[in-house]
């Protein structure tokens, strides 16, 4: 499921950047958060030249295990160990909102990126009632905001362009015993997921 959100993040970030995300030959990709190395599985899968960093050393230790690229022990709100404009691609799932400092890692993110930036993180309109419903809130996330909050914030990190914040609500179920589906639909100000996308 996380596989698949991923690519469908990436499809949606290609028709807002007018680039296509899902072809990674001959380009870098960074993903900021890497926990498990699940989107660096993707990332390498389209074929871009992966590095990942995460503040978790078991975390790393665990992509290290499931994908080739170049896996590192850090903070993004301190800083990433990469010159100014190395990657094609920045990518950072569901990471945001367990930042203390949030915009700080925005920062850093696009001192490193070259071309895109990708984040996904929770919509603090309806995150905490609806996942307090469901039984999943998640005590870790620290700093949720509205689209329109993260809009803000990001345009005040730094000179770029915000091509796009949109909120999206993501389903995923079984259908027929074991088999999985997920469908992703934008659903304005209500949807559970904020999907950010900045060019240089």
């Amino acid at each position: 499921m996380v596989k698949r959100h991923v690519l469908e993040v990436l499809e949606w970030a290609s028709e807002a950047a007018g680039d296509h995300l899902l072809r990674g030959e001959g380009r870098k990709a960074l993903d900021v958060g890497c926990a498990c190395g699940y989107s660096s599985q993707v990332l390498e899968m389209l074929g871009y030249e992966t590095s990942a960093v995460d503040l978790s050393r078991w975390g790393v230790r665990q992509a290290k295990t499931s994908a080739c690229g170049d896996f590192l022990v850090c903070d993004a709100q301190s800083r990433l160990p990469f010159k100014e404009g190395s990657f094609d691609l920045v990518t950072c799932f569901d990471v945001l909102e367990h930042l203390q400092f949030p915009e700080n890692a925005i920062r850093h993110m696009l001192e490193a990126c070259g071309g895109t930036l990708v984040c996904t993180t929770p919509n603090k309109t309806v995150e905490k009632p609806v996942r307090k419903i469901m039984g999943d809130y998640d005590e870790s996330h620290i700093n949720v905001k509205s689209a329109h909050e993260w809009e803000k914030s990001i345009r005040d990190c730094a000179d770029f362009k915000v091509l796009k914040v949109e909120t999206f609500l993501d389903l995923t179920g079984k259908l027929s015993g074991q088999r999985m589906f997920f469908r992703s639909f934008k659903l304005p100000s209500f949807g559970l997921t904020v999907r950010i996308i900045a060019r240089k």
